[in-house]
């Protein structure tokens, strides 16, 4: 199952302009995913991802 969600995840921040751990757990819920907090921070580690400059000067995964 992890491996499915990191997949997911990836998808995810590829796909859409993702800036909290707050609206990834909610894509991912919204997915079919039961993921909390804690969850999201760790897979995040995992995966390295880390947050980047958008167009519109925010920032995103």
């Amino acid at each position: 199952m992890k491996l499915k969600r990191h997949e997911k995840i990836i998808e995810l921040v590829n796909k859409y302009e993702i800036e909290t751990q707050e609206e990834l757990a909610s894509l991912l819920n919204q997915a079919g995913f039961r993921v909390t907090q804690a969850t999201i921070s760790r897979d995040i580690r995992e995966l390295r991802l880390s947050k980047v400059n958008s167009h519109d000067g925010k920032q995103k995964y």
